[in-house]
């Protein structure tokens, strides 16, 4: 190879053997499952668990194909196009196959490398990373579902200086655009304490026969979340909870949800939570202090769920997308 091409190349290789995603493996996936739970003494899962647990795993394999995540590549450089301080790199096509994906180079440094910069660049660092995350999924109901560190830098050089660079992009999913409404339309009923449209916001979610009862103690777990969205000023994500408070309100919601016989989360969730709790973490680290109120009202301004229906069928053809209302 060329010298140069460490330098000038991001290189993803997998070499692990295909396994085909049929009736017999799914069985011997399922058996795995209850082996392992059986012998780690753990709860038994019902048949939904199970099937949630493969479904997980099928989205994890995605991120062996190669030639998938090259088209999700492709299409975050189209929905980010408008960002100039988010880089996406290119495919290099001639050095990629399913088995090998060539990027493009990067330069950037690791974003723990910034918790000791001033104030205002942190702040921008993290508006930049939470546009990089929320406009893929409000304006095309697409979410990288995998914010962990090693999955994106931070340049710093002149003119580019907090500017973050994405990549792999092999976890990344595509929403229904009725849950992204459903989205925006529990933030909108929290904020106005419109108990009829948090229940169809629930129901966009894919949450069904829920009692009033128990919408009110999911209100109160969203009310956690949407928190720092409500909040029209410039603060901390945890500012005022104490240590150990967002786990002891999910565990209070959760020992309540059980008593009235439980709820059964959409499938979307997994992977909204895995987002929700990475990018999360960013802003604490780097304990940025931003108006959240109206970073997301710019965000949601100018909304339609046909718009953004649309903009799945164009952008994201092959997508199992359902009804937009």
């Amino acid at each position: 190879l060329d010298p140069d091409f460490k330098e000038l190349f991001k290189v993803k290789a997998d070499f692990a053997p295909d396994m085909d995603w049929n009736d017999e493996h799914l069985g011997n996936y399922a058996a795995f499952i209850s082996r392992r739970v059986r012998e780690d003494g753990l709860r038994h899962f019902d048949r939904s668990a199970v099937a949630r647990v493969i479904e997980y795993g099928a989205r994890l394999r995605e991120e062996l194909d190669y030639e998938h995540e090259a088209r999700n590549l492709a299409l975050y450089r189209h929905m980010l196009r408008d960002e100039p301080a988010i880089h996406v790199p290119d495919v290099v096509a001639d050095y990629s196959t399913d088995r090998l994906l060539t990027m493009s180079w990067l330069t950037g440094g690791k974003l723990l490398d910034w918790k000791t910069r001033a104030q205002e660049e942190k702040d921008a660092l993290a508006v930049t990373m939470f546009k990089a995350w929320y406009v893929p999924f409000y304006r095309y109901g697409v979410i990288h579902g995998d914010p962990h560190l090693g999955n994106y830098s931070v340049r710093d050089d002149e003119g580019h200086r907090g500017d973050v660079n994405l990549m792999d992009f092999g976890c990344v999913r595509i929403f229904p655009p009725r849950f992204v409404r459903g989205s925006i339309e529990l933030y909108r009923a929290l904020m106005t304490d419109d108990i009829e449209r948090a229940v169809a916001a629930y129901e966009d979610w894919g949450f069904s026969g829920l009692s009033r009862e128990m919408i009110a103690i999911l209100n109160r777990w969203a009310a956690f979340l949407y928190g720092p969205l409500m909040d029209d000023r410039p603060r901390r994500l945890t500012e005022g909870m104490a240590e150990g408070h967002g786990r002891d309100m999910a565990h209070n919601v959760f020992a309540d949800l059980r008593k009235m016989g439980g709820v059964r989360p959409p499938r979307e969730f997994v992977f909204m939570d895995r987002a929700a709790i990475g990018l999360g973490s960013v802003f604490i680290h780097l304990r940025a202090s931003i108006n959240w109120h109206r970073l997301f009202e710019e965000l949601i301004d100018d909304f339609d769920v046909e718009v953004l229906a649309v903009a799945l069928v164009t952008y994201a053809p092959g997508s199992r997308l359902r009804s937009a209302t």
